[in-house]
């Protein structure tokens, strides 16, 4: 695949920040770290551990980390899990829980990984990773993460997704159900190929079940839609109506099934 043409056509698409920012924070709680985000049964993290042997030498870089469920995975493990996010409630929540429970060696900070230039922070990490995140959509992000290492990454993407509920509000708002999920792993890895690496990689059939109030509701799939696309008012109303008349006892409960397509690869030394 000619590098020019991936640059050219795998970029990301416009988005309303304030709105994608207000989305994220609506729903930071959900990503606070959990018993579940360890390196037995988490299928990302069983994949790291089958790739690295990860030391007390070692630093890592979490993008788009969320309220940094991952960044204190690693932590345990390693010298200092740092992390970047462009939801400051996101950031908040994780550096809290962190502080709350003792952990030192985890520091997370506010970033736009898609507008920062992160060039004072090229080869600074072992390794850099992002997990489920739209913070590494395009041919200029996953570039960054490739600069910000010197020895590994990792790299968790959802393809082959289907939400019951957002895409039901995407039909609804006549937008488009899919956003081209698959062709972002297949971009990834003709870029990562292009440059010179041999990417591995696993997959895992995973569904999520995620439940929120229909207030929450309103803010995570508005916010998420908005950030993405232009809804005017009367669609907007009509997507309300369809989370009301869904909701169960004032609570919205989602599906999405989505097999997550995990790549490893190594700088070259």
């Amino acid at each position: 695949m000619d590098l020019e043409y991936l640059k050219q056509n795998w970029r990301r698409k416009p988005i309303h920040l304030e709105a994608e920012i207000a989305a994220w924070d609506s729903s930071a709680e959900e990503y606070v770290y959990e018993k579940k985000n360890n390196f037995s049964e988490d299928p990302f993290l069983r994949f790291v551990s089958e790739k690295v042997q990860l030391t007390k030498e070692d630093k890592v870089l979490d993008v788009g980390c969320g309220a940094g469920a991952y960044s204190v995975a690693f932590a345990e493990y390693v010298k200092q899990a740092d992390g970047v996010d462009l939801s400051p409630r996101m950031v908040q929540l994780g550096n809290e829980y962190a502080i709350k429970n003792g952990i030192k060696n985890v520091s997370l900070r506010v970033m736009n990984w898609h507008t920062e230039d992160v060039s004072d922070m090229k080869g600074q990490y072992d390794i850099v990773f992002a997990h489920t995140t739209p913070a590494v959509i395009d041919y200029e992000t996953l570039k960054k993460m490739c600069d910000t290492s010197k020895r590994h990454c990792f790299l968790c993407k959802p393809a082959r997704r289907k939400d019951m509920v957002f895409d039901e509000l995407k039909r609804l708002a006549g937008i488009e159900a899919t956003e081209g999920m698959d062709d972002s792993v297949s971009y990834a890895f003709d870029s990562l190929w292009g440059w010179g690496y041999n990417p591995e990689i696993s997959y895992a059939e995973i569904v999520w079940k995620p439940r929120k109030t229909l207030e929450e509701a309103n803010a995570w799939f508005l916010g998420r839609l908005k950030g993405r696309y232009s809804i005017d008012a009367k669609t907007e109303e009509r997507l309300k109506a369809y989370l009301q008349s869904i909701s169960k006892n004032g609570f919205v409960e989602e599906r999405i099934d989505t097999t997550l397509v995990n790549m490893y690869w190594r700088k070259n030394v």
